[in-house]
């Protein structure tokens, strides 16, 4: 730090005044930093006492001190000008209670009159609120309210008749003006309007008998079937919301305002408005009621059906049919139902039912059933075996079939036994040809086969022999063997079958009788071979030691085979209409087989 003089006035560069070398200070209670003039070397109390010591001191001259010994060093020589802080420890002036000055403010007058605008704005805001929020009203004031966007003023005289208002609107009682069934139920609650009113007596409606007469039947409907009330609850409902309405105190909110509600309830006093219950009956009950007279009255047609058929004379009885009768349930409630509604409580309805035709009467029948289908078939002259197609043709004939049923070869003949009168004839059995008691019956079951898929029933189960037979077409035949082949057909018509069938004149016949297949409809079969097995070579010899030694015999005839096609052909006069494939048959190529007995 650079030196200076003493007299020199110290303005500082912001250091703090300390110890220099050579002082003494060891009197000093403590090592503090002398004032000095530099900013941050002077006590800050120290400057604000300094600056309020000039504010109030007058003016001075300067005073000079003197510095004899340092004359010779000052440049300017002595006397010289000094101004030294320490003076101001001479004689301490007396510190004032507040050292800040406050800032000098702009405007001062404008902004005082801004607060007392504000003051008297806020003022008067609380004169003019004070009674709508508090509900203290003034008396010699003007009274003022904000309310739905606007200010409005209380006017005295409306204010007088509030409270009877208030009371008025808001109460649980029915509003004067108002009547039920010309029952004057102003002020009653809603218990209280529905006693009177149903207090008065009105029979007009709730007893009526009404008379509905189908043919030489009729039926009463009345109110004791019928129950018959009054919509009392519903009325009253209505009468008590009369010139009710939910109140809005704001505006749009699709209420309405108080006022507007009082001026509603008040119009009922000058324009009564009046309500009447409507009596009703139960619509239920009475369509129920309608419906059984319905049900009673409406029948299904019975159609002709066969009575008894004569398998002797092959002539047929025939039932009586009944038409049957249909009333509309929905027409018949609706004339009830608008008689009630009308008042016409002891009216007469007439109903008549529509007739039904059966579907088949008794004359259709006679024209339509019939004989449907025939095949006939030529026998041997084996005495045998003509004895066994006649047995099994009788005890087929005379058979029923009714719709749904279905008829079995082998159930209807039973085993065929020497007991029943059966004999031994040529037969086919395991490819071969062999005499066995009941030989020849399966001429009987290829002949009903013919008859029936003709008669368009239901073929459910048909085999081929092992080869062609010779009194039927390819495909046209149906074997039998007790007890595991067998012939089965079933009648799939809604009308019963009967069954003829007899041997005569070495020929046997199979009738079928039943509902025909139309004018003029008739089925025929047609047999197509559509492949052809050859026959195998040479001749097979198989022992049977049955046989008489040293002889032979040919049981089984070398024959090709051949696949058929069985076609069932629908003709209309001897037009072809459609034609069905009815079967496919597989007849094996056999290889000669001969069984002999060696010596």
């Amino acid at each position: 730090m650079a030196r200076i003089k003493r007299y020199d006035l110290y303005e500082g560069d912001g250091e703090i005044i300390g110890e220099q070398e050579g002082w003494n200070l060891s009197d000093r209670k403590a090592h503090q930093p002398l004032p000095g003039r530099a900013p941050l070397g002077r006590d800050e109390d120290l400057k604000e006492r300094d600056r309020l010591a000039r504010e109030n001191e007058k003016p001075a001259g300067r005073r000079v001190r003197y510095f004899p010994e340092n004359e010779g060093e000052d440049a300017y020589g002595a006397p010289s000008t000094l101004f030294d802080d320490f003076d101001r420890f001479e004689e301490p002036l007396p510190l004032k209670k507040a050292y800040s000055r406050k800032k000098k403010i702009r405007h001062r007058g404008a902004w005082i009159f801004t607060i007392v605008l504000c003051c008297l704005f806020l003022t008067a805001a609380g004169v003019f609120m004070l009674p709508q929020l508090t509900g203290i009203r003034y008396k010699f004031l003007p009274n003022y309210a904000f309310a739905n966007g606007s200010i409005i003023e209380l006017d005295e005289k409306r204010a007088e008749t509030f409270h009877d208002n208030v009371s008025e609107i808001f109460t649980d009682r029915i509003y004067t003006g108002v009547f039920i069934d010309d029952v004057d139920v102003s002020g009653m609650t809603k218990n209280q309007a529905a006693a009177a009113v149903a207090a008065v007596s009105d029979t007009a409606g709730e007893v009526f008998d009404i008379t509905v007469t189908v043919g030489n039947q009729s039926w009463h409907v009345n109110n004791e079937r019928v129950p018959v009330s009054r919509n009392i609850s519903e009325t009253v409902e209505k009468a008590w919301a009369q010139g009710r309405r939910s109140i809005s105190m704001t505006r749009g909110s699709g209420g309405i305002t108080f006022a507007e509600r009082v001026k509603m309830a008040s119009s009922l006093r000058s324009f009564p408005v009046s309500y009447y219950t409507v009596k009703t009956y139960d619509r239920e009950k009475l369509r129920n009621l309608t419906d059984g007279i319905v049900n009673y009255v409406n029948r299904e047609p019975i159609n002709s059906n066969v009575a008894t058929f004569d398998f002797n004379t092959k002539e047929f009885t025939f039932t009586d049919d009944v038409p049957g009768a249909k009333l509309d349930p929905d027409d018949l409630y609706s004339r009830v139902a608008e008689k009630l509604d009308n008042g016409d409580y002891y009216a007469q309805i007439y109903a008549v039912p529509e007739k039904v035709l059966a579907r088949m009467t008794k004359t259709e029948l006679k024209n339509s059933f019939g004989l449907i289908s025939t095949y006939t078939t030529k026998t041997t002259n084996n005495n045998n075996r003509n004895t066994n197609i006649r047995l099994s043709a009788d005890a087929i004939s005379g058979t029923t079939v009714l719709p749904g049923e279905t008829f079995s070869f082998n159930s209807t003949t039973g085993e065929r036994t020497i007991a029943k009168g059966y004999k031994e004839a040529t037969a086919i059995s395991g490819g071969a040809s062999r005499d066995e008691v009941g030989g020849g019956v399966c001429q009987t079951s290829s002949t009903l086969f013919n008859a029936v898929a003709r008669a368009n029933l239901e073929i459910v189960e048909r085999s081929p022999h092992a080869w062609p037979s010779s009194y039927v077409e390819k495909g046209f035949d149906a074997t039998v063997n007790w007890p595991g082949l067998d012939f089965k057909f079933k009648n799939n018509t809604e009308w019963p079958i009967f069954i003829i069938s007899y041997y005569r004149d070495r020929k046997v016949t199979a009738e079928v009788y039943g509902m025909s297949l139309g004018p003029d409809t008739k089925i025929d079969l047609e047999s197509k071979t559509v492949k052809t097995l050859a026959q195998p070579e040479g001749t097979k010899y198989e022992i049977n030691p049955n046989l008489p030694l040293g002889t032979e015999k040919l049981t089984v005839q070398g024959r090709s085979g051949c696949v058929v096609e069985t076609w069932k052909v629908w003709k209309q006069g001897n037009r072809e209409i459609k034609r069905e494939l009815l079967f496919k048959s597989t007849y094996k190529a056999y290889q000669e087989t001969v069984e002999y007995n060696p010596r």
